[in-house]
């Protein structure tokens, strides 16, 4: 259940003016920061886009069932089922078996995590009081949420560890008929599957096997009418303690075996534990053949070509595919870094409109006008930041970009003499 804790914090005028100069040398330097990502993600971009060009004019047709020797050290397209005659992967702990390629133990623990809101608003004297709310509440995680940073960690504390950790195990080697896959692309093979666990003959720890055998006569028609789902014990897997507790619970449902100690409910510790494997499948990649391995291929640039999808997909689709992703991927980007570095911007001159809070209505005024002045700097220094980093590959893209940015500097421009203007009409109509 949800339980929050608000405190409220009051700053005075001058610490406001205080924090907000301070505040303008650090939104600089992220400022700062953020053109040099953005460059470097254009950088990024027109370098993997040179590679994929490059890769596509070079990459050959091979076939899988038999290597060619000539065709050793290029870059190769193969399209084929992945297999493997390795013995079939089990856990160690837990006794689930697949044939399949990869095993994985997914581990989620029922953990706090606190989320964080706050609300300010003005007082007289141009100080402010802000409220500070920490919400907290529970969910399944499997990455470890550290409860040692929160605001109010008593009551609130998750383990520092955890009795079974998630692990993934695979079959080598795993082949392309011929070929044998590098670690490379066995990292790309990520189409995981749930498996069923009703299918399995689960081992119980030997702690909870050994609990569960004392309540087996007093529990007999309750476990076999679940079809013995339910299963007392206490946890174990590095054997830290031999007492038997009949209070935790060891229990199958709906593929997922559960640790918990109330069966009612979910409370902190408590384990969800899960497994999924990636099963044999059509697969077409993109790499260098290497004798009898396939691994990524290095092009003129230093850049690795290692290009893996499902089905049989041509050499050309694919390449015109890793394209694609890759301006996807640009232009997110560039997105995210165009409204942080407006952020950004907005609060560098946050000091000005706190400077103007002695006149309420006037600091209103400036922070419209200050929110404006940060989008038009923003757009500005964006287009820019675009256009010298496209100005070596790509001029005309650069002088584009660049006139873009003058029209944008020349609308400010023009924009503060009309307005100077009217007032100036204004003026000698008045007199």
């Amino acid at each position: 259940m949800a339980d929050s804790v608000s405190v409220t914090s009051h700053h005075s005028y001058s610490s406001r003016l205080w924090n907000s100069f301070k505040n303008i040398f650090r939104w600089i330097v992220l400022v700062i920061g953020s053109i040099v990502l953005l460059v470097w993600n254009e950088n990024n971009y027109l370098q993997q886009k040179k590679a994929l060009q490059e890769g596509a004019n070079l990459v050959q047709e091979a076939t899988v069932e038999q290597i060619t020797p000539d065709l050793d050290w290029k870059e190769v397209h193969v399209s084929g089922e992945t297999a493997s005659n390795a013995e079939a992967l089990k856990d160690p702990t837990f006794w689930v078996i697949t044939d399949d390629l990869k095993l994985y133990r997914s581990v989620e623990m029922y953990q706090w995590y606190e989320e964080e809101h706050e609300e300010c608003h003005d007082n007289y004297w141009w100080s402010e009081d802000c409220t500070t709310t920490y919400t907290y509440d529970t969910k399944w995680s499997e990455d470890a949420i550290d409860s040692s940073n929160f605001y109010k960690s008593t009551w609130h504390e998750n383990p520092s560890n955890r009795e079974y950790e998630s692990k993934q195990r695979e079959k080598s080697p795993i082949t392309l008929w011929a070929y044998t896959l590098t670690s490379v692309f066995i990292d790309k093979l990520t189409n995981y599957k749930t498996i069923n666990l009703s299918d399995q003959h689960i081992n119980i720890p030997q702690k909870y096997k050994a609990t569960a055998d004392q309540t087996t006569i007093q529990s007999e028609n309750t476990v076999e009418n679940n079809n013995n789902e339910y299963l007392y014990g206490d946890s174990q897997e590095n054997n830290t303690s031999n007492i038997l507790s009949p209070n935790e619970k060891f229990h199958i449902y709906d593929n997922y075996i559960y640790i918990w100690i109330n069966p009612e409910e979910p409370t902190i510790w408590d384990l969800k534990i899960s497994f999924l494997s990636v099963k044999p499948w059509t697969v077409s990649i993109v790499w260098k053949q290497l004798w009898n391995e396939l691994t990524n291929y290095i092009v003129s640039n230093w850049r690795s070509i290692s290009l893996l999808e499902e089905w049989n997909v041509t050499a050309e689709d694919m390449f015109t595919h890793a394209q694609q992703a890759n301006k996807t991927l640009t232009w997110i980007i560039r997105l995210i870094w165009l409204f942080l570095m407006f952020g950004w911007f907005a609060m560098m001159f946050q000091f000005i409109e706190t400077l103007a809070k002695v006149l309420p209505f006037l600091a209103n005024i400036i922070g419209i006008w200050t929110g404006i002045i940060a989008l038009w700097l923003t757009i500005v220094v964006w287009f820019a930041t675009i256009g010298i980093a496209w100005l070596v590959v790509r001029p005309i893209v650069w002088i584009s970009c660049l006139v873009i940015a003058i029209i944008w500097i020349f609308l400010i421009i023009k924009s503060k003499k009309n307005k100077e203007e009217k007032q100036s009409e204004v003026t000698n109509t008045t007199d």
